[in-house]
């Protein structure tokens, strides 16, 4: 047994040692939050400017504690910390790892089932008075993570800002098929920006009343794609996305959380292209492609509530 594994391990370092060395570095980390999970008595939350918000489903709720440990290490920690769930038995009888976290600062409070939209619209039903940060519960963030997002909002309060984004590209005049998107690169600030939640995206106090106007919608529109729907309301709104950075920041995923991720349906599946075409009507495409700068102002909700209505373009 000690031999097959001995030869297993030799095997991997042959093929593949930066990802052994990441592995191991993974591990490593994974035993040190656990061990913070226990002991730790430092608040979870702190005094950076801004909620942030997870949700989580299934048997992602028994590894969500790795981000929020994450998420409470960091150099700025967010005035709350709230993971919302749906499954009313998992909300009242957390994990030992959640309740832990309860008592430092981290709120668990129960919502509809809005699907992965829990991250931002049952917060932005409360009358907020504060931002959103929403963030991923399969993802360890790094410790400037918070800080790093915040300081880029302070400088663009009135935009979206995304640690990693996405370009949407044209083939003429109409929006190209998901897959023909590519990684963004740069900070500048457009419509043809979409900000992917996986690595966290701060969402101004403009857009959080949006979203709670555009209301549900969405199960409609694009039940299984809250980045899609956030961004067309954002258009709609008149507000731009940008990238914190020059490139996209990619952290690493927990081990074991992504069985039963969106992946498949959304982007193998092509279901990313029906959401989207659902959410985004004339008016917006129009706006995405002109993206002129002194375009700031809200246009009319119409068109994409014929999209979704199925009587629109």
């Amino acid at each position: 047994m000690v031999i097959n594994k001995l030869g297993r391990l030799v095997a991997d370092v042959r093929r593949d040692p930066a990802d052994l060395a990441q592995r191991a570095r993974i591990k490593a980390r994974l035993a040190g939050l656990t061990v913070a999970n226990r002991l730790s008595r430092r608040p979870a939350t702190g005094t950076g400017a801004v909620v942030v918000n997870l949700t989580s489903f299934g048997h992602r709720i028994d590894l969500v504690f790795y981000a929020l440990e994450t998420i409470a290490a960091g150099r700025i920690r967010p005035r709350r910390l709230i993971l919302w769930l749906d499954d009313a038995a998992a909300a009242a009888h957390p994990p030992a790892t959640l309740l832990r976290l309860q008592r430092r600062g981290l709120e668990i409070l129960r919502c509809p089932d809005y699907g992965p939209h829990k991250k931002q619209y049952p917060y932005a039903l409360t009358g907020p008075t504060l931002p959103l940060v929403a963030a991923d519960d399969d993802v360890l963030y790094p410790r400037g993570w918070l800080a790093e997002l915040l300081r880029a909002a302070g400088r663009h309060p009135r935009d979206v800002v995304g640690h990693r984004a996405h370009t949407i590209t044209f083939d003429g005049d109409r929006v190209a098929p998901y897959s023909q998107w590519v990684a963004a690169l740069g900070t500048v600030a457009n419509f043809r920006t979409l900000c992917t939640g996986v690595s966290g995206i701060y969402y101004p106090l403009e857009l959080l009343d949006a979203l709670r106007l555009a209301g549900d919608t969405f199960l409609r529109a694009a039940p299984r794609a809250d980045d899609l729907w956030v961004f067309s309301v954002a258009v709609r709104s008149g507000i731009r996305a940008r990238q914190v950075g020059e490139r996209q920041a990619e952290y690493p995923a927990i081990p074991g959380s992504q069985r039963g991720t969106l992946y498949r349906q959304n982007v193998i599946e092509g279901g990313n292209d029906a959401q989207f075409a659902a959410c985004v009507g004339e008016p917006e495409r129009e706006r995405m492609l002109r993206d002129d700068p002194s375009d700031t102002g809200a246009v009319s909700a119409r068109s994409a509530l014929r999209t979704v209505n199925g009587d629109g373009t």
